[in-house]
């Protein structure tokens, strides 16, 4: 190369290009290519080619610098779009914690003051139960006293009367009347007399002490007087006692039946204390891990806040510095080509004359001619490219016209291997331009294509989650609509059991009701008749006779049927009781699991057909970006065909070409060999 830029160089192409001083093929044909272009290598040229090199160099990095920053705007669009999402998603998760923890809250706080409700309850529960039982204990003691001294005045008044009714008229005297005076002095001491009762004894009392003067004519009807009072008392204090065992038995079954109420209410009160003592802990125990949630989401939130606000401010800050190196190397760009311009339009006559090597003579041999179309020949049966065989065919039309009429055909056939030449890097910087097209867009349309497929597997993921969503809420509305209907089923079996319950018990109260009564009525009369009966004196003859003892077992039998009657009336009052609280119980429980199901199905309902519109929209979306990428896809296609699917690769057409051109120079070198002789450096004359 040294040799080729000396003066010795330029002698060099002063001779024949056949020449045995240059030995080497190589350099034979770089010598030829240099003489042959000895007039473009001059400082003026070698500034245009140095702009234009330098032109080619600053829009090439232009280029790297554009695919580097379009990479990092991907960068910045696909972190800016996952962190959003994730945002979106915290957001999303924050708001149904928030709402966890508003609704444990609340839960707490009902159960709080249900807590404190049912402990005064329970505590009033125990306390009128204490009472009850200290009010029964007193109404006992009451009853039992009162049943003993009843009891003893009984027993003194039937002794008083039978002592009485055994005594003869003979004995009327001073026994019957002594003892009478004793019988009166005992019941004026008993407390179970009425006062009407005591005032009458005492004044018998005092007409059996006035009786002992006249015993003979009076004892006899004051002894009957005296039976008659007794009788009577008898009567009283036997219905006294009646009436003290009834009012007893009412009182036991009054307090059997409150305390059986306030028992199941400390019980009931008790069992739901504890469940919504229970509740209140995992209510606790819920909002805890909720606000645990919501802190470490909220902390994710304001981490990805702050990632997104860090990477928007990166993307900003390299946008504005590409901008500004964009526009800078406009600008430079600008500015070379200005330059260039300038220097082609002003320049040229003056280069022209300064820094001409040569001056063409034109004269070249036939053989020179031969050869060239030898080598054009060959090189189109090599490439098999028609242009080529087209190109030989017109040099050799030219040559033999110029032959034949004297001519040179020397320009024109320079100029028709000038302009294959000219085409040939024309369609070289077509292809160049092209293969840059085709990698800018299969690779644009290929990272597009990622992008769609992504956000459609992002949108798929959302879909799968909303349907699952959806699948589970409905299998959970089913089940609220399932123990609805069976809460419903229950409740018109329990109306029905206990319309049942209740129209078996007035069957069985106004039985055993009507049973009592008429015990009690039997009771009666047969204690009338027989009361009667053992109050007349008995005849020395007769036909009939009242039958005491047998009306005492039999009063006896009904007192005690009485008694179980009243028992079973009180045990069915009770059960009865206990029926209607346990149907009152269960209805307010079932309306209660009634009203939180009908709420939870209310609030699943409406987050149903709201995952179900957000499904909607999310097979929009996925819809859309379907119909993009089939368009990404279609275009993508087309590209590939164009681009990719060629019969002959870039690679195999460069080479291809290349070869061309270098046949093409080596025919100019040969036209231009033998020329050189005639060659006048103008530039060594100067010296």
């Amino acid at each position: 190369l040294k040799e080729a830029f000396s003066p010795e160089g330029y002698r060099l192409c002063l001779r024949p290009r056949r020449s045995n001083l240059i030995p080497h093929s190589a350099m034979k044909l770089f010598l030829t290519a240099f003489c042959a272009g000895a007039h473009a290598a001059n400082p003026v040229s070698k500034v245009l080619e140095l702009l234009g090199s330098l032109q080619s160099k600053i829009v090439k990095e232009g280029e790297a610098e554009q695919e580097q920053y379009e990479k990092f705007v991907h960068f910045c669009q696909q972190g800016a779009k996952q962190l959003q999402r994730e945002l979106n998603d915290s957001a999303d998760r924050k708001a149904q914690l928030e709402a966890a923890v508003e609704k444990s809250s609340s839960d707490i706080e009902s159960d709080e003051a249900s807590i404190g409700e049912l402990s005064e309850s329970i505590s009033t529960a125990e306390s009128d139960l204490a009472e009850a039982e200290k009010v029964r204990a007193k109404q006992h003691a009451d009853y039992s006293s009162r049943d003993a001294e009843l009891s003893e005045t009984i027993d003194t008044i039937n002794r008083a009367i039978r002592a009485l009714k055994k005594s003869s008229f003979a004995q009327t005297n001073a026994q019957s009347i002594g003892r009478v005076s004793e019988a009166l002095e005992a019941l004026i001491q008993a407390g179970s007399i009425a006062g009407s009762d005591r005032a009458r004894l005492q004044a018998l009392m005092q007409s059996s002490e006035d009786a002992q003067d006249h015993v003979m004519v009076q004892s006899h009807k004051g002894l009957d007087a005296v039976i008659e009072v007794f009788e009577d008392m008898l009567e009283k204090a036997e219905t006294q006692k009646g009436e003290a065992t009834k009012e007893e038995t009412k009182q036991a079954h009054s307090h059997t039946m409150l305390v059986s109420s306030l028992k199941n209410k400390i019980k009931n009160s008790n069992k739901e204390l504890n469940d919504t003592k229970h509740h209140k802990a995992a209510a606790e125990e819920d909002k805890a891990t909720a606000e645990g949630d919501l802190a470490e989401t909220t902390k994710d939130a304001d981490a990805d806040n702050s990632e997104l606000a860090s990477l928007q401010t990166d993307c900003m800050v390299k946008a504005s510095d590409h901008e500004a190196s964009v526009e800078g190397r406009n600008e430079e760009l600008k500015a070379l080509d200005a330059a260039k311009k300038i220097i082609e339009e002003k320049t040229g006559g003056a280069t022209d004359r300064a820094y001409s090597l040569l001056q063409v003579k034109s004269k070249a041999s036939s053989e020179d001619y031969s050869d060239v179309i030898d080598n054009l020949k060959a090189l189109s049966r090599k490439s098999n490219d028609f242009s080529l065989a087209l190109l030989t065919s017109q040099i050799s039309t030219t040559v033999k016209t110029a032959s034949s009429s004297g001519a040179d055909p020397f320009a024109k056939v320079k100029g028709l291997i000038e302009n294959m030449i000219q085409r040939l890097l024309d369609d070289a910087k077509k292809e160049a331009d092209q293969k840059a097209y085709c990698d800018k867009e299969m690779s644009e349309t290929k990272q597009k294509k990622e992008e769609h497929e992504e956000d459609i597997e992002h949108l798929s993921g959302k879909m799968r989650k909303a349907e699952s969503s959806i699948a589970r809420l409905t299998a959970e509305i089913a089940e609220l609509e399932s123990d609805l209907g069976h809460i419903a089923s229950m409740q018109r079996d329990m109306d029905a059991n206990r319309a049942a319950e209740h129209a078996d018990y007035e069957a069985q109260s106004s039985d055993y009701k009507q049973g009592i009564d008429g015990i009690q009525m039997a009771i009666k009369v047969l204690k009338e008749y027989y009361g009667k009966s053992s109050l007349l004196q008995q005849p020395a003859v007769g036909t009939h006779s009242s039958a005491d003892g047998e009306s005492t077992g039999i009063i006896g039998m009904l007192e005690v049927a009485e008694s179980d009657f009243t028992k079973l009336l009180a045990e069915v009052e009770s059960d009865e009781k206990e029926s209607e609280k346990y149907y009152e119980e269960t209805t307010q429980e079932n309306k209660v699991a009634t009203a939180e199901k009908k709420t939870a199905l209310k609030f699943k309902g409406k987050e149903q057909a709201e995952t179900k519109s957000e499904l909607e929209e999310l097979t929009g979306d996925r819809d859309s970006e379907q119909s993009e990428l089939d368009a990404v896809l279609d275009y993508y296609s087309k590209v590939k065909k164009q681009c990719v699917a060629k019969p002959e690769p870039y690679e195999e057409r460069k080479r291809r070409r290349e070869a061309e051109m270098e046949g093409l120079k080596n025919a100019l070198d040969i036209l231009e060999g033998n020329a050189m002789a005639f060659l006048q450096v103008n530039r060594f004359r100067k010296h």
